[in-house]
């Protein structure tokens, strides 16, 4: 379906996907689906918190599983539905209610494809439903420095244990694409080289990468806990670089120097690349950016 098919479904919680209608957005045309509204795992540079309220109090949303139904009724195979874009699929809580389970359920019999982002480590629990679906997943690592990680992402599994979860649904055939998004300057920019290898050791097939864009209140939290580093990024965003929409980019060539590092590393370990958001489309070596040409044609 196109971008304007898919915006005149009539739908409820399975939504078009928009990233605020971007120029620089590549993504094919998809729906998105948030189990839940919010996040727990108070990754600092996240921009989602500028616009759901009260981003980092995590909940269900509410008769989640009846307006699903009711949307999938809407829904023509074939269609690309990701989990998820605002809010990971796989919360701490999601152990407990069971609601990002209940979801790919009903996808089951529907001829759909799915492309789950996620940090979580639950989602090994649905690895059955996961065969049974036409699937991919990405899974976000920043760095493997576990210090760092801890400072960025401080309620996210540890990046060995991301690595792990990897390991897991690729020795289940299952196709995984590593999100090395964002990379911030002088905080886990130092280790790109060693994060690719280690994930292409564990079965990654694709890599999609992107540069921290922070809006205000991102800033505030990154300067915060990186108050020396922040210094000179406060330099590269504000001065030299641009602002686009409600975020800040750093400096064109800056972000291209990096954007090429990341693809000509994937290159020589045989991974496809792309990047989200930047303007560099050239640089891309895969079908899609986010993963979607990974999902199986067939079950």
């Amino acid at each position: 379906m196109t971008q304007s098919e898919l915006e005149r479904l009539r739908t409820r919680v399975i939504r078009p996907f928009d990233p605020w209608r971007s120029p620089l957005c590549t993504c094919p045309p998809k729906l998105s689906l948030d189990p839940y509204t919010g996040c727990e795992h108070g990754c600092l540079y996240c921009y989602a918190s500028s616009y759901i309220k009260d981003f980092y109090r995590c909940r269900p949303k509410r008769s989640l599983i009846e307006l699903v139904r009711r949307d999938l009724r809407r829904i023509p195979e074939d269609t690309l539905i990701s989990m998820s874009n605002s809010s990971d699929p796989y919360p701490p809580m999601e152990r407990r209610l069971k609601l990002t389970r209940r979801c790919l359920k009903e996808f089951r019999g529907r001829n759909l494809r799915i492309l789950i982002v996620t940090k979580g480590d639950t989602i090994l629990r649905d690895i059955d439903l996961l065969l049974e679906l036409r699937a991919a997943v990405t899974v976000t690592i920043t760095t493997l420095d576990d210090v760092v990680a801890e400072r960025l992402e401080p309620r996210a599994p540890r990046p060995a244990r991301r690595l792990e979860v990897i390991r897991e649904l690729t020795s289940h055939g299952i196709p995984v694409g590593l999100r090395l998004d964002p990379i911030i300057p002088g905080i886990n920019d130092d280790s790109i080289e060693e994060l690719l290898t280690e994930a292409k050791e564990v079965g990654v097939i694709h890599v999609v990468s992107s540069t921290f864009k922070p809006r205000w209140d991102s800033w505030l939290r990154v300067s915060r806990a990186f108050p020396r580093e922040s210094e000179r990024l406060r330099h590269l965003y504000f001065d030299r670089g641009e602002r686009r929409g409600r975020s800040w980019y750093l400096p064109r060539e800056m972000r291209l120097e990096l954007m090429r590092e990341v693809r000509d590393l994937c290159d020589r370990l045989g991974l496809t690349f792309a990047t989200c958001r930047e303007g560099f489309p050239e640089l891309n070596t895969a079908p899609s950016c986010d993963g979607s040409h990974l999902i199986p044609r067939v079950i």
